[in-house]
């Protein structure tokens, strides 16, 4: 179990890498969009549309990390009004419920890919680029997603930190 939970968190730790180096990817677009208007009056009438599937792709693929490292929004102040025993409950439960709610929507992402793949859908922009590329990218963080909610409940149930605010929660097992 610790080796799927390490694995998890590796996938989860290269998806807030890849949102890194993709978010720096989309300031590099929009600054050539910027750099061009203005230096050669010509506009790269793809730029604000990759750069959007970059943002888009970017905030999912970096999800399941800050879930892990505890940056999400949570209501820690529901959580300490009550006992031990029932804050762990209510958090089992919140957790349930919150990875089907992220492993369904990892699902129609992934089910979007696919029929946008076979479909050959095409982007209705200048660029008419295939959308199913990024539409895999975006399903992808997802599932990652999806697979750290599934992680953190796991946590929950075996009474482990879900969260890295602790030294007792590492990122990796060291054991």
């Amino acid at each position: 179990m610790r080796s799927l939970l390490d694995g998890i968190d590796r996938l989860s730790l290269w998806g807030a890498r890849l949102a890194c180096w993709l978010i720096a990817a989309m300031l590099a677009l929009i600054l050539a969009e910027v750099l061009s208007r203005k230096l050669f009056d010509v506009s790269l009438e793809f730029a604000w549309e990759y750069a959007s599937y970059l943002l888009a792709i970017s905030f999912l693929a970096g999800s399941g990390y800050v879930l892990r490292a505890g940056f999400h929004v949570r209501v820690q102040l529901a959580l300490n009004a009550l006992a031990p025993g029932r804050a762990r409950l209510l958090d089992g439960i919140a957790t349930a419920f919150t990875a089907l709610v992220a492993g369904f929507f990892a699902y129609a992402l992934v089910r979007l890919a696919y029929v946008s793949y076979v479909d050959q859908t095409r982007s209705f922009l200048p660029s008419n680029s295939l959308l199913w590329p990024f539409q895999a990218l975006f399903a992808l963080g997802a599932v990652v997603l999806a697979l750290q909610f599934a992680a953190r409940l796991v946590r929950v149930i075996l009474n482990e930190p879900a969260e890295l605010g602790t030294a007792d929660a590492p990122l990796i097992s060291t054991e």
